[in-house]
């Protein structure tokens, strides 16, 4: 799971001094975590597309189980593991807040989903739920290609939910649709 964090602004000030200091100050407070040890990588990217555009790449790996989890195959009951997403939800938003991170950040594709999850059990009996799948908003910008702003569908009863998420992880707007009963 990876955390793309811009730190460097604008591609024209990069200094190589500063970036070796922002990755090491972020990996030595990942490693003072007070919840415990958590294995990342934590290294700078080039995301641009025609241009450089540094950024800060934060690489939770596999093998730290209790952060690292999948989105559901499509038409899968949430209730089997909402509980245990609510809990992978806490901790990871406790890492982030305790990490404090004030520039721009793009979060995973999982984190995302945790966060349109969030919101609908906030609002419904989301162990109802059915996952639909997922779909991109598309982006003018060839930088962000596979960082787009996602829209996450379930399925209630006769109601599709979708709940759009920018990349930042903030809620941009929750739709339902009522299905007709015969549907």
């Amino acid at each position: 799971m990876e955390i793309i964090i811009n730190p460097f602004g604008d591609p024209s000030l990069h200094e190589v001094e500063r970036e070796k200091a922002e990755v090491d100050s972020l990996h030595s407070k990942i490693e003072s975590y007070p919840g415990g040890d958590i294995p990342v990588e934590v290294t700078t990217k080039n995301i641009g597309k025609g241009a450089d555009w540094l950024v800060v790449s934060v690489i939770i790996l596999s093998s730290a189980t209790s952060l690292f989890f999948a989105i559901p195959a499509a038409h899968k009951k949430v209730r089997e593991t909402l509980e245990e997403w609510d809990r992978i939800f806490k901790e990871f938003k406790s890492l982030l807040d305790w990490l404090s991170i004030k520039k721009p950040v793009m979060m995973p594709d999982q984190y995302l989903f945790l966060v349109a999850l969030s919101r609908l059990d906030e609002e419904l009996d989301a162990s109802e739920l059915v996952y639909l799948g997922a779909n991109i908003i598309p982006t003018d910008n060839p930088s962000h290609q596979g960082l787009e702003d996602m829209v996450f569908n379930f399925h209630n009863e006769n109601l599709v939910e979708s709940v759009a998420v920018s990349r930042s992880g903030n809620i941009l707007w929750h739709h339902s649709v009522q299905l007709p009963d015969d549907a």
